[in-house]
């Protein structure tokens, strides 16, 4: 299938390795030149070679921190000079939970402001930045990794909320970007199998069990998230906005409808 990619331009934020790393790939692999960016120079330059190499696509490495407004204003400018526009963003540059407790009794607030900061401020200062490119072309493909925390109750008292707000987010943008023929959509990953994933679980039984959480019995891949949101940021998903999309192999037993 022709997704139609060729030529377009994309900003992944934290694309410098896991979800971010692959989503970026596959863009290039579909003819889109990239910008990834990370606040680690010297990794972000190596995956920038590296992608290059492999598809035979620009892949221009941006330093920035999402953390910092000033940065993400700089990042975006930057990225739009260097590929003549930006018509794809992805916002995937935002830690991995379950590094703190996030119980109810053992929960800093700072973890709590720390994770709105980078997750949802970042992601919207990322999505409004881009928008008046976007919205001079007449078109444009936003996709946000959230996670499926959002679903889940219990000690997930930081990032469930933020992914949560991600998705209030996600549709609120669409209302507010669809006229100008721009979508903006979700995505949740599930236990994806990526080197952060690697180095915190080393245990052989830990993986077992958390392969088997979901209906297909075995961890997801980055690659097969990269895929699902390529698919988005194509042409061809011009009908699918305001959404998010579970891609997590099947975990849990609750019906959604």
């Amino acid at each position: 299938m022709d997704l139609k990619l060729s030529e377009k331009k994309a900003l992944i934020v934290g694309g410098s390795r896991g979800i971010g790393k692959a989503i970026a790939r596959q863009l290039a692999l579909e003819g889109v030149d990239c910008t990834i960016c990370s606040r680690n120079e010297s990794s972000l330059k190596n995956a920038a070679d590296e992608l290059a190499k492999e598809t035979n696509r620009n892949i221009y490495p941006i330093t920035a921190d999402t953390n910092d407004p000033d940065s993400i204003l700089n990042l975006v400018e930057k990225s739009a000079a260097e590929m003549g526009s930006i018509d794809i963003l992805i916002n995937s540059g935002a830690r991995v939970g379950g590094h703190e407790p996030e119980d109810f009794n053992s929960i800093k607030d700072e973890l709590i402001l720390k994770d709105f900061e980078e997750k949802y401020m970042g992601y919207f200062r990322c999505v409004r930045a881009v928008a008046p490119y976007m919205i001079q072309n007449n078109w444009g493909r936003i996709i946000n990794i959230s996670g499926l925390a959002a679903r889940i109750g219990g000690n997930y008292f930081s990032s469930g909320p933020r992914n949560a707000s991600v998705v209030h987010m996600t549709k609120s943008a669409s209302l507010e970007l669809g006229k100008h023929g721009i979508t903006v959509n979700a995505v949740y990953p599930g236990i994806v199998d990526t080197e952060t994933f690697r180095g915190r679980v080393t245990n052989e039984e830990a993986i077992r069990q958390a392969a088997s959480m979901n209906a297909l019995g075995r961890l997801i891949t980055p690659e097969e998230i990269a895929n699902v949101v390529t698919f988005l940021a194509s042409p061809l998903a011009a009908s699918i906005t305001g959404d998010v999309i579970s891609v997590t192999g099947g975990i849990g037993n609750t019906v959604y409808y």
